[in-house]
Parts: C-alpha cells; sequence; structure tokens
C-alpha cells in the first residue's frame, strides 16, 4: 500500500534492521516528528523495538532500560570487540573498576556489570543469561558490537560458566574468550552480607559448570596464595590457567593483570599480543 505523505500528530519512530527502501528513508526523513533506529541486519526486529520501547517507556539510564546494571568503559578507538565484565561481590570498584580502565586506554572497550546491585536479590543462571542476552543485543545495536568477551572477578567469575552454559548457541558463538580472576571451587546467585565477613552462605560447587566450558576460550587467573583452592587448579578445570604473585588482589599490579588479559584475548582472537 502507498505510504502518507504525513505523520500528522504524536511521536514517530521507525526501527529497521536492515536499510530501507527509498520511498521509506524519505517518509521518515521528511517528518519533523519522527526519529528512526537501524540496526544490523542480524538482530531480530522484535529486539530492536523492544530495546527502543524500554528507552521510551522506561527513560535514559546507566542501563539502557535494561535488567543489568552496567557501567560503560569506552575506549579512544572503535572496536568490534566488547569486554563485558562482572564485578565482584563489592561492586564496581578497585580490582575491576582500574583494570577496565586499563583496558580501555589500550584500546579495548569494556562494559562493566555491578553484581553487588544485579545480585543483591537472587537470580537463577538462567535469568542472568536471559539479562545477559539483552545485553549483548544492545551493544551490538549502540556500539556495533560483532564480537564478545566474558570476564568476572571474585564473585563474578565463579557464576560466569553457569551463566554462559545457558546462553543461545549463536550468542555462544559469539564469544571468543571466558575470563575468570580468583575463580572459587563453590559460588552463588545472590550477594550474602555476611560474606563478606568469611561467611559465604549457601553456595553450590562451581566445577561441574566449568567443565562444560570450551577449553579453548577459558583464561583462568589465581594468586599463588589462593592456589590449593582456587577453581583454576581443580580437577574440574579446563583451558588455560595462569599464576600471578599475591592473593586475591593480584598484589595489587593491575596495569599488568589488563596485559595479561589483553594479550589472552588476542590470542583467542589470532592477533598479535598488546605492546
Amino acid at each position: 500500500m502507498p505510504l502518507p505523505q504525513k505523520a500528522p500528530h504524536g511521536h514517530w519512530l521507525a526501527a529497521w534492521n536492515d536499510a530501507p527502501d527509498d520511498p521509506s528513508a524519505a517518509f521518515v526523513r521528511d517528518q519533523t516528528n519522527a526519529d528512526t533506529s537501524i540496526s544490523d541486519y542480524d538482530i531480530p526486529l522484535p529486539q530492536v523495538l523492544n530495546t527502543e520501547l524500554r528507552h521510551l517507556l522506561l527513560g535514559e539510564n546507566d542501563s539502557g532500560g535494561l535488567g543489568i546494571p552496567v557501567v560503560e568503559v569506552p575506549a579512544s578507538q572503535p572496536s568490534d570487540t566488547v569486554t563485558l565484565f562482572m564485578s565482584g561481590d563489592g561492586g564496581w570498584r578497585d580490582l575491576d573498576k582500574v583494570v577496565a580502565g586499563d583496558m580501555a586506554k589500550m584500546g579495548y572497550p569494556v562494559v562493566g556489570i555491578d553484581v553487588l546491585r544485579y545480585y543483591w536479590e537472587h537470580k537463577t543462571p538462567e535469568q542472568t543469561a536471559v539479562d545477559l542476552t539483552d545485553l549483548m543485543n544492545h551493544y551490538r545495536q549502540k556500539w556495533g558490537t560483532k564480537r564478545f568477551i566474558l570476564a568476572g572477578y571474585s564473585f563474578g567469575a565463579d557464576v560466569m560458566p553457569a551463566i554462559y552454559n545457558r546462553l543461545a548457541a549463536d550468542d555462544q558463538n559469539r564469544v571468543d574468550a571466558i575470563i575468570l580472576l580468583a575463580f572459587a571451587r563453590t559460588g552463588s546467585f545472590e550477594i550474602h552480607v555476611d560474606g563478606w565477613l568469611g561467611n559465604a552462605g549457601k553456595e553450590a560447587t562451581t566445577g561441574q559448570e566449568m567443565a562444560k566450558l570450551p577449553a579453548a576460550k577459558v583464561f583462568c587467573v589465581y594468586g599463588v596464595e589462593e592456589k590449593k583452592d582456587s577453581g583454576c587448579t581443580d580437577t574440574t578445570a579446563v583451558g588455560e590457567a595462569v599464576q600471578l604473585p599475591g592473593g586475591h588482589h593480584f598484589d595489587e599490579d593491575y596495569p599488568a593483570l589488563a596485559k595479561r588479559l589483553i594479550d589472552a584475548i588476542n590470542k583467542r582472537q589470532g592477533k598479535a599480543t598488546a605492546q
């Protein structure tokens, strides 16, 4: 049917997951009360519309209407790869924040996930996998991201294997590396305040989920002081394990840690190591 000549009332949003035809593009371009959202062709149109409706109905915020709280750490230069970095149980601070900043300075953008806020109430691995899928689709739209790195520190590392194992196959195929920092042999999908005092509350073993991960993607880092209790050294561990000086914070040598992570990413993407 022919397009109308005008959109006389309200605010219009035209969303496409491919380049529009000339008449459609001309119609939208001529409307003073219309905006456009054109996404990558392989992002399903319902997902494009879902993202835009969240923005319109919920308003813009730090998470873009997503169900997962994020902190964007963009790089100074464009990249088709983004690292989704799940923090420790203290939230987005200290190691997570500093390492992400160092990675961004070297041209590797990071989207930080504040697990203190996200897991304050219990989430199932299945629910988190759905939220992570939304996040991946969001940055494929917003930043044009093609490839993803999944990284986690402490609490964030402990839950990561179970989350990855519940992603759809297409989303798993977009993940080039799974980075686990200070990965423990047990983990929980809920923050427990008493966990900060040495009593971690109800937890489950992480080894069964770790064993299911694709070994070629896994980069597991532990401090020598935690060697005997680390999930990286468990009999169920797969992939590459790297021992660093220190304990849970790797002697706070965060610039060196960031470079190791970038080298691990480059190795799994078939690129040269960082200088």
